[in-house]
């Protein structure tokens, strides 16, 4: 399949025009990458696939075994001659429900894998984008900064929440037991919050610094955002440029949980004479989302 050589977007057998940027398009190219991207540093040679693992089927087949063990898990208690009231009832209602739950994820996930596997198999495909060494760096400093930042903002909102709570609960009922309760649920999301941006950093600098636009999400080296099926959606994108030296495009998009939509924000940083380039992606996502500011 050909790609337009401006912006990257699929070209029909016999086309002139792209349907999407409107460049005339005499030959196209077909590694799904714009002709520029071929004439420096940062593109990898004609014909190279973008590379990543499916991570959303390999969690998929983890909880499909684990399926499997909570289903002999349910039949333990007969095996083995354990009495109902000796823990053998509550053993089967725990299997049961994280039988429940893994059928579920498994649903989820393998929703996931197959979307991931149509982007990376081209579908949809805007643009792909690789970096050189010291631009992934800085996107990976300035991700890491920022992932902590919003962490930590969280992490402030709902322990301030909780101490609140706590007091109150703990003054009502004049149980110290509520106190240690909210405490001991402080320290749990402050693991959470200050640990997993190095988890993030560390995903980062094991991937390869290339990025993949599409219209069903993007990858960003390992990172995997998707905004389709199972109710998630694309809300807005902004073009960032106020870091000197670096310019962004974020995507925000959010999916339903059980507390409300969760928004979350995929950034993609711009390489080094990408710029017009981008800005095609970005006002066809404006267009799309009604965001019309860059």
């Amino acid at each position: 399949m050909k790609y337009c050589s401006y912006c990257g977007s699929p070209l029909k057998n016999g086309a002139r025009f792209c349907t999407h940027c409107g460049q005339k398009n005499e030959s196209g190219i077909t590694t799904g990458m714009s002709s520029d991207n071929s004439k420096n540093e940062q593109s990898a040679s004609p014909g190279t696939r973008f590379e990543m693992k499916n991570s959303q089927r390999r969690i998929m087949k983890q909880w499909i075994f684990l399926l499997f063990v909570f289903i002999f898990l349910i039949f333990l208690p007969g095996i083995i001659g354990l009495d109902g009231f000796d823990g053998g009832f509550a053993l089967i209602f725990v299997s049961f429900f994280m039988v429940i739950m893994s059928v579920i994820i498994i649903f989820i996930y393998r929703s996931r894998a197959n979307q991931l596997d149509s982007i990376l198999s081209g579908e949809g495909q805007i643009a792909v984008w690789y970096y050189k060494p010291d631009e992934w760096n800085r996107f990976i400093e300035g991700d890491f900064a920022e992932d902590k930042k919003v962490k930590r903002t969280i992490f402030y909102l709902i322990s301030g929440i909780s101490v609140v709570v706590g007091i109150l609960l703990t003054i009502r009922f004049q149980d110290i037991l509520i106190a240690e309760i909210i405490l001991g649920l402080i320290a749990f999301i402050a693991i959470i919050a200050f640990v997993a941006p190095y988890f993030r950093l560390k995903k980062l600098r094991k991937s390869k610094p290339q990025a993949m636009i599409s219209e069903k999400g993007i990858i960003v080296g390992r990172m995997f955002h998707l905004w389709v099926k199972l109710g998630a959606s694309l809300d807005g994108v902004n073009w960032n440029d106020e870091n000197p030296g670096t310019v962004m495009i974020e995507f925000s998009y959010s999916m339903p949980t059980r507390n409300g939509r969760d928004q979350q924000i995929a950034r993609v940083p711009v390489p080094e004479g990408k710029t017009d380039e981008a800005k095609r992606v970005f006002d066809y996502f404006a267009s799309k989302t009604g965001t019309f500011e860059a």
